[in-house]
């Protein structure tokens, strides 16, 4: 599977879009479960990364999308 493909899996899911205070807060949700998938593939080492085709720079794109991605909504 290529990684982007992978990492594009773990990206927020666009299935939430309540409006008003409901939706902020499924956005919320919705940027937790991408941050903790970000820090779970950050800890694992590049063997575990590299047996599950990811690269630690793919695993950095993950991350950085995960920080900015509760704002971009």
């Amino acid at each position: 599977m290529p990684a982007g493909t992978t990492t594009v899996n773990l990206s927020l899911s666009t299935a939430h879009q309540a409006r008003g205070l409901a939706g902020l807060f499924l956005r919320f949700e919705d940027w937790l479960t991408a941050r903790a998938s970000a820090r779970a593939l950050y800890r694992m080492d590049d063997a575990a990364l590299h047996d599950i085709a990811l690269s630690r720079s793919d695993v950095e794109r993950v991350n950085d999308s995960a920080r900015k991605a509760l704002w971009q909504h």
